[in-house]
């Protein structure tokens, strides 16, 4: 009689188990290679969720930067986060790890794997944004909380000379443009060391109409103030900033944008062609291109950075 291992049925059997082996092993890395790589891309994407958030409250507030970042990680599933502020509390990184356990590899010896992910994310002042209000102010020494002239009425005088009141040309001439990107903001990008022209004349009814339609559209409750309000609000203004020493005493054609400043406006000031707009220079962040570089006019912006 032969031994099991010499009879045709057992070479079968054993070239079988030797085949399912290899199987196994080829479907544990599919299956758990496979799902340790989709983990740590979700595990990556809730790091950088968290380091956006997290450094939202920055530079003022890192103590509040870190929790904000780990609750952030925690409610996304990561596990044994860290978070780090820099020391001139510009950027945050955000390290998580995750244990996972594995559903084919035990055949091989392989239990559990970990999925590590890592984000920074920084602060800076912003270099080119949208939905920009048709209006610049010259940089000043402004004061948070501060009230100041966005736009002037007839009679009221301008930086930019007779017959200018602070608007921009953004797009197009003409009242209709200006209320529209009034409105809306202006579409297009706006960017540091645009040359923009000036719109010239009064515009009054079109500066009412298209600032009520903002303050309309704030539906916050309690009601946004220079203290507290929603970084989405439609009554804030994004402002293009100019250098005042850069311009001449006549009648300014165009002006050079050196950076942007957001301001919340409350109401039009003034009636019939006397119209004109006062808003309260705020610190927020936006959507738009952020440069560390860039000099901090107020406004700032989020860059993941790695």
């Amino acid at each position: 009689m032969q031994p099991f291992w010499q009879d045709e049925k057992g070479s079968a059997l054993v070239l079988v188990a030797i085949n399912m082996v290899v199987l196994l092993g080829f479907a544990a890395l599919v299956i758990d290679v496979g799902f340790l790589a989709a983990s740590r891309h979700k595990l990556l994407n809730a790091v950088d969720a968290a380091a956006l958030a997290g450094a939202r409250e920055l530079p003022s507030n890192p103590d509040r930067a870190r929790a904000v970042a780990a609750e952030y990680a925690s409610l996304n599933g990561a596990e044994s986060i860290e978070v780090e502020v820099s020391p001139d509390n510009t950027s945050l990184t955000v390290k998580a790890r995750k244990e996972l356990f594995y559903f084919l590899a035990p055949v091989l010896g392989f239990h559990r794997g970990e999925a590590q992910a890592q984000a920074t994310a920084r602060i800076g002042g912003i270099r080119a944004v949208k939905k920009a209000a048709p209006l610049a102010v010259p940089w000043q020494d402004y004061q948070f909380g501060a009230k100041y002239t966005l736009k002037q009425a007839a009679g009221q005088e301008s930086p930019l000379g007779p017959g200018n009141y602070s608007a921009l040309s953004l797009g197009g001439t003409g009242a209709n443009k200006y209320e529209d990107n009034l409105k809306y903001g202006y579409p297009g990008w706006l960017k540091v060391g645009d040359v923009v022209p000036t719109e010239t004349g009064n515009m009054s009814h079109p500066t009412r109409r298209a600032i009520e339609y903002r303050i309309a559209l704030c539906q916050h409750s309690p009601p946004c103030t220079p203290e507290q309000f929603e970084p989405d609000c439609p009554r804030i203004l994004i402002v293009p900033v100019y250098d005042s020493t850069t311009v001449e005493e006549h009648q300014v054609t165009s002006i050079t944008i050196i950076g942007f400043a957001a301001f919340l406006v409350e109401q039009v000031k003034g009636e019939g062609n006397q119209n004109y707009i006062e808003g309260y220079f705020i610190r927020t962040i936006v959507a738009g291109e952020a440069d560390p570089q860039q000099p901090d006019y107020g406004l700032e912006g989020i860059k993941l950075v790695k």
